[in-house]
């Protein structure tokens, strides 16, 4: 008797369990939803991407030409790369309406020269 009842509970618990889970995995596929289809209306357009890398190197001693700038769009982000010396690097990101970019941008933008001119140098 005590067998069945200690059964009973378990199919009781595992029940509740089941119920809680299939809600709480209702209500995280409802915000991943929310989050993927207010990412593709809010995607950055390729202008406010090349506006904004614009005002980024603005202030930098590196020197971008228009054609080295390549945006890529996934429908829910964007990626902002420059070919820098025939390899392309990821400068930035936008989602949301806003486009990010890297700290280290200058970095990325010179570091394949440093190491040509090492190169050169040896």
């Amino acid at each position: 008797m005590e067998t069945l009842i200690v059964i009973a509970i378990a199919l009781v618990i595992l029940y509740v369990v089941f119920r809680i889970f299939k809600t709480i995995i209702k209500w995280v596929l409802i915000v991943v939803l929310a989050i993927i289809v207010s990412g593709f209306f809010t995607n950055p357009k390729e202008s406010d991407h090349r506006k904004s890398l614009k005002e980024t190197i603005q202030n930098l001693p590196v020197k971008v030409r228009e054609k080295a700038i390549k945006i890529e769009d996934y429908k829910i982000f964007s990626v902002t790369k420059v070919k820098v010396q025939g390899e392309e690097k990821i400068v930035g990101i936008g989602a949301f309406g806003t486009v990010w970019y890297f700290n280290d941008i200058e970095g990325r933008l010179k570091k394949k020269r440093l190491k040509d001119k090492e190169a050169q140098e040896k």
